[in-house]
């Protein structure tokens, strides 16, 4: 791996809601290394994106670091307290792509002056034609023709994924090290998912990029991730490799996820569906927060919180049934299929 860029350790987040306290990222460490592609999958409800609006003090105002630490560029971004320091952070240093592009662009403004105020914020030295000329750079870089023309339009001239790549020139207009995509694809049809995947892919390339792309969808990872993180309940209880975790999960958390893909679904055979509701992080969490949901659940899951495990020296779960003491338990039949396909991919490379 390279440098780390962003070092995440024991973070722990509350929110105060209607007098009672909801523990919502519960001990998470994490390091996301420079030029990576990681990829943080979970239900709704997880905590995937309150953990990384944390990177950009974007809580709401009843969110608070209650412990731990987020260390990025020799500073601890947990203890930024005024705005005009995030100020500094956010856009020039690690940007973010909501999930509904609609909301992201002012409807008053044009394309090209809502551009031309992140470039004026974060590049001022651009200014008259080289300003023009960056718009309709970032324009095209994002794959939009006719950018000349289309930068004095408004968003609701655009399509869905037109709209959703103006936002991404938007966010490179701020000239981050950091790009947090937080589900871009949900509110677009398949077609358009795969393109703006690709796009974002190159444009990792181009502007060296690292990307944090945030979903429940792990089928849209497996085309743009290094690595996965798995979250349930507000930890991180899987991380590996990319392929680590496609074709070797180990958490039965995990194996629910991609059971529930409807790729993987036979024909006339009903799809998987996780049974059951996630914990109530409105109380302390006893065992393993899946154990409830856990058709495979072992008497301990339900007694003490399981530790990491180590896979490999990339790959890691949270789980008892990794323990040299646990019984062997057999993973559903469609992850015993899809490690078949990664033996046979290995096998063919």
């Amino acid at each position: 791996m390279s440098e780390v860029i962003l070092s995440v350790q024991n973070l722990n987040i509350k929110f105060n809601l209607r007098g009672r306290v909801l523990h919502a990222i519960r001990g998470i460490d994490l390091d996301i290394y420079k030029g990576e592609s990681i990829a943080i999958v979970g239900e709704s409800g997880s905590g995937k994106s309150v953990f990384t609006k944390s990177f950009m003090g974007l809580l709401d105002g009843n969110g608070f670091i209650s412990s731990g630490s987020i260390l990025y560029d020799g500073r601890d971004l947990s203890k930024i307290t005024r705005a005009k320091d995030w100020q500094k952070i956010r856009g020039g240093e690690i940007a973010m792509i909501m999930q509904d592009p609609m909301t992201s662009l002012n409807p008053l403004k044009t394309i090209g002056d809502q551009i031309a105020e992140a470039i004026q914020i974060h590049q001022p030295e651009f200014k008259g034609e080289a300003l023009k000329q960056k718009i309709i750079g970032y324009l095209t870089d994002v794959g939009i023709t006719e950018p000349e023309r289309r930068a004095k339009q408004y968003p609701h001239e655009f399509s869905g994924g037109m709209r959703q790549r103006v936002v991404i020139a938007i966010a490179l207009a701020c000239n981050p090290k950091i790009l947090i995509c937080d589900e871009p694809t949900t509110a677009l049809d398949v077609t358009i998912q795969a393109q703006i995947i690709d796009l974002l892919k190159d444009l990792k390339k181009k502007y060296a990029l690292t990307i944090v792309f945030i979903t429940h969808d792990l089928g849209v990872v497996a085309n743009i991730a290094d690595r996965v993180a798995v979250m349930y309940a507000g930890q991180i209880i899987e991380l590996g490799m990319a392929n680590e975790i496609f074709y070797d999960p180990r958490h039965p958390y995990t194996w629910a996820l991609l059971s529930s893909l409807p790729q993987l679904g036979e024909k006339g055979v009903s799809l998987y569906t996780i049974h059951g509701t996630p914990p109530n992080l409105f109380k302390a969490v006893v065992g393993d927060a899946f154990a409830p949901r856990n058709p495979r659940a072992l008497k301990i899951d339900f007694i003490k919180e399981p530790p990491c495990f180590e896979v490999s020296p990339t790959h890691w779960a949270k789980t008892w049934l990794l323990d040299p003491r646990a019984p062997q338990v057999e993973p559903p039949e469609v992850i015993k299929y899809i490690r078949e396909l990664g033996v046979k991919n290995d096998a063919a490379n």
